[in-house]
């Protein structure tokens, strides 16, 4: 047994800073073109958007604890501050920026013993997040709508916002899940029932109203402070540009980062450079996206020390509630 478990640290090491090591040897080429920004700017303001960023990250897993309340599982702020980290460490190895998610839902489920109510409050965690980074980018588009030189943007923006909405709908009409018919399948109807199930979990958020404003609002908060950083970062290189704009420019690379890729990497750094170059030059917006992607390799980091030293092990049913 003892060699066993010798064997699975060893294992989890290898893969944990194996694919760690992996991101950093990506990112290697742009080190040199980036230092003599870096060097010129003002290390106190990076210090501190790195703290504020890093702080503001609290506020994502009491955002998870409330909506696993709202699933009637009682998690504690540290496990949910686990699964928050470890899904920062997942989404740079799985496709898409919210292939995290997946991982977080599967432990959630090992560690509250119901797999339903977990992957709901996932689900319902990354909604929030959804809503709140498109309602950024609609208050940008009011201020800076008719001032874009690309109607695209102002296009994407308003796309974004409606198949958000259309979604929305959907998923909160609960006549949808009751329309199927039986198949003879007996794999269809298991998917089916389950389907269902997490379904009904989801919409069962409509009567716990306060839950959704609270998370709603954290996600608000957080994201405006993610905002803020990269503001302070421009002003660390001497950067101009209008604070409000960014309400409308970082959601957008949000958004797109969410594309298939690694995490958004490549994507994320060119969707900066597109949006950011008309006000600060493509030099300083490639810098930025540098340092973003920094943000998210220290977010990484934790979660995979986490994982490799804290490894998630089944709650035992009895002593489970849910």
């Amino acid at each position: 047994m003892v060699n066993k478990n010798k064997l699975l640290f060893c294992l989890r090491s290898v893969v944990s800073f194996g694919l760690l090591f992996t991101l950093l040897w990506i990112m290697r080429s742009s080190i040199k073109d980036i230092a003599g920004i870096l060097q010129n700017s003002n290390k106190f303001f990076f210090a501190l958007g790195f703290l504020l960023n890093i702080s503001l990250s609290l506020l994502l897993p009491l955002r998870l604890k409330y909506l696993m309340k709202g699933q009637d599982i009682d998690m504690t702020f540290s496990d949910a501050l686990y699964l928050t980290y470890i899904g920062y460490f997942f989404n740079n190895f799985l496709p898409t920026a919210i292939g995290g998610d997946l991982v977080k839902a599967h432990y959630a489920s090992k560690k509250t013993n119901n797999n339903i109510a977990s992957y709901a409050a996932i689900a319902a965690d990354r909604l929030c997040g959804l809503v709140s980074v498109i309602a950024l980018a609609l208050v940008g588009l009011a201020f800076f709508g008719n001032s874009l030189g690309n109607k695209k943007i102002f296009w994407a923006v308003i796309l974004m916002a409606s198949a958000l909405i259309i979604f929305l709908v959907i998923l909160l009409n609960k006549k949808i899940v009751h329309n199927h018919n039986p198949a003879k399948s007996k794999l269809f109807n298991a998917i089916a029932r389950n389907f269902s199930k997490l379904y009904n979990a989801i919409n069962s958020y409509k009567d716990r109203r306060w839950i959704v404003v609270k998370s709603l609002y954290l996600s608000i908060i957080a994201h405006l402070g993610a905002v803020f950083t990269i503001y302070i970062f421009i002003v660390a290189m001497d950067g101009d540009i209008n604070f409000i704009k960014l309400f409308l420019i970082v959601p957008l690379v949000w958004t797109l980062s969410m594309l298939p890729s690694l995490n958004g990497l490549g994507v994320r750094e060119g969707a900066f450079v597109y949006f950011l170059k008309g006000d600060i030059g493509a030099d300083m917006a490639f810098t930025v996206s540098m340092l973003w992607l920094g943000m998210i390799i220290v977010f990484s980091i934790i979660g995979g020390v986490l994982h490799l030293l804290y490894p998630v092990e089944a709650k035992n049913k009895e002593d489970s509630s849910c």
